[in-house]
Parts: structure tokens; sequence; C-alpha cells
């Protein structure tokens, strides 16, 4: 008889271990390390293509168009 019984309880989880503790010297170095590779691979403004004043001025193709485009 199900209903005399008395209501079960739910058991609660083991609560999880707290995160490791932030290192924060090495994520200043690995932030630093960061910043130097970006600053290396950035161009100069003699690579830069820019384009005229009224946009890309490119014709455009009379051909169907393709998947390679």
């Amino acid at each position: 008889m199900g209903f005399m019984s008395p209501p079960r309880t739910p058991v609660m989880p083991t609560p999880t271990p707290p995160p490791p503790p932030v290192d924060t010297a090495r994520a200043a170095v690995l932030a630093e390390e960061n910043m130097s590779e970006q600053m290396k691979k950035r161009k100069g403004r003699g690579s830069t293509i820019v384009a005229g004043a009224l946009g890309d001025q490119k014709e455009p193709t009379t051909g169907t168009p393709t998947l390679l485009g």
C-alpha cells in the first residue's frame, strides 16, 4: 500500500569541487604574447588595397554564373 508509506525525499548530489584559483601572472604573460603575435601579423599602410572614391571600378562579367564564382 503505497499511499500509506511516508514520501521519499530526493537524495542531493554531492557538490562539485570549486575551480582552481586563476594564475594572474601566467594570464598576463599569455596576454602579452598574444598581443605581440597580433602586432607581428599587422601589415603596413603600403600593403593595404584602397578602392577609388566611387568604390570598385571593375566591369561586371557577362558570363553565366558558376559555383566557382
